[in-house]
């Protein structure tokens, strides 16, 4: 038997270092409480699933036996926790009125405003609410011409002005400043079909280092603290910088009384605009008992970094 040439030795020696650089990944990601890079290495489940099954046909095709168990270990492990994303939630079935939320990061440097206003007329959502908008934004895109007769709006010059607007009445409209940068959130009530409803809109900072990262956490643990307290049907919205994979994503969700809208529509990853092979689902709508969700989509490329959530939903009195 001839001995294996350099280049094979290369070759396996690559796969090997790429099969043990994925086990430190998704392994990692499950330690986001001790370190903010590996609360960033639990966004990437997608990938690190495509990347094991990769590896394990590489190692199946090779009669590796032993790397090709350690794969499949870790394409199970990664599987396991998209799955659920997939399985629908039964709900019993509600005669209309249906009602539409569009809910998109716009970027604020995005000079591409005609193309989110063309979608909020497409979409025909009853609630619109805006991520990263600053005053000129608000002047293009007047979304009072289009029937939003009801809103509230905070523009800011940095990335976290914050607006949502209403085919329907807002009550107790108002900002409030979550976490100790006092970024700003929403918080409305507003009545669907005679059952009080609270909208809260909310953009924390992106965790890419340690302050920003307990900054992330602290704005979520209040926010989620507050809607705990409501009372009624809860909708919360917005780019929450963390995917449902994050160690902290359920926490929040127990803490708040809330569930995933994705539940039964699959993964469905809004951003990286700019590089579709390293997409990551970190836009959210999480639902209380009460709503019911009928369609969940992501919408087109508007020119920002993130893809636009439009969910149609009901309400039920007796919940899920």
């Amino acid at each position: 038997m001839s001995k294996p040439t350099f280049w094979k030795k290369f070759f396996w020696l690559g796969v090997h270092l790429a099969a043990l650089g994925l086990v430190v990944a998704t392994l990692g990601g499950f330690l986001g409480r001790l370190w903010w890079a590996f609360d960033l290495l639990a966004h990437f489940r997608v990938q690190y699933l495509a990347a094991g099954l990769l590896l394990l046909v590489v190692y199946a095709l090779g009669k590796r036996q032993g790397w090709r168990i350690l794969t499949a270990g870790l394409v199970l492990i990664n599987l396991s926790l998209m799955l659920p994303l997939f399985v629908p939630i039964y709900t019993p079935e509600t005669p209309p009125p249906f009602y539409r939320l569009f809910l998109s990061n716009v970027l604020t440097e995005n000079p591409h405003h005609d193309l989110t206003r063309n979608l909020i007329v497409d979409s025909d959502a009853d609630f619109v609410a805006l991520l990263e908008v600053n005053q000129d934004w608000l002047d293009d895109l007047h979304l009072e011409d289009l029937g939003y007769l009801y809103a509230i709006e905070q523009p800011r010059r940095d990335n976290f002005g914050i607006a949502l607007y209403s085919r329907y009445p807002l009550e107790n409209a108002q900002i409030i400043n979550f976490g100790s940068w006092e970024l700003p959130s929403i918080a409305v009530d507003v009545k669907l079909d005679e059952y009080p409803v609270t909208l809260l809109i909310s953009h924390p900072v992106p965790p890419k280092g340690d302050s920003l990262f307990h900054q992330r956490n602290l704005q979520m643990d209040q926010l989620t603290a507050y809607a705990a307290q409501l009372d009624g049907a809860i909708i919360l919205a917005g780019d929450l910088n963390a995917t449902s994979w994050s160690p902290y994503f359920g926490e929040w969700l127990h803490t708040a009384h809330l569930r995933d809208s994705r539940r039964g529509f699959g993964v469905q990853p809004t951003w990286n605009g700019i590089n579709r092979l390293f997409t990551i689902p970190i836009d959210h709508i999480l639902i209380s008992s009460g709503i019911q969700v009928h369609e969940r989509d992501i919408g087109p490329d508007i020119g920002s970094d993130h893809r636009p959530v439009i969910m149609d939903f009901s309400i039920s009195p007796l919940g899920d």
